[in-house]
């Protein structure tokens, strides 16, 4: 991580269990910048756990700004048309995708 981001850090999201909010807290991050959507009631080291049911009707609009602006990047990992959606499926259930899997309808 310190080869990708050499500035450090300023806060990350944890999809999938614990591994990296632990990462997070490892390089720096504080606690308060670190959330966590499937680690549970109780993740790592004081991280705020969250989901969709924390999320606010502005909540959506400030992050679609975000993104406009540059300020907040979505990387793509594949596109699939919704006929091809098993095979969308096997490839985020894989655990190995780097970036968004996006189904078109």
């Amino acid at each position: 991580m310190r080869e990708v981001a050499p500035d450090g850090v300023s806060a990350a999201t944890d999809l999938f269990g614990t591994e990296t909010a632990e990462a997070a807290l490892a390089l720096g991050v504080p606690a308060e910048r670190i959330s966590t959507v499937a680690a549970g009631p109780n993740p790592p080291g004081g991280v705020r756990p969250t989901g969709g049911m924390n999320a606010r009707p502005e909540d959506l609009k400030r992050i679609t700004d975000a993104i406009v602006a540059g300020e907040n990047t979505v990387p793509i990992a594949a596109t699939f048309p919704v006929e091809q959606i098993r095979e969308a499926v096997r490839l985020q259930a894989g655990r190995h995708v780097h970036g968004k899997i996006v189904v078109n309808l």
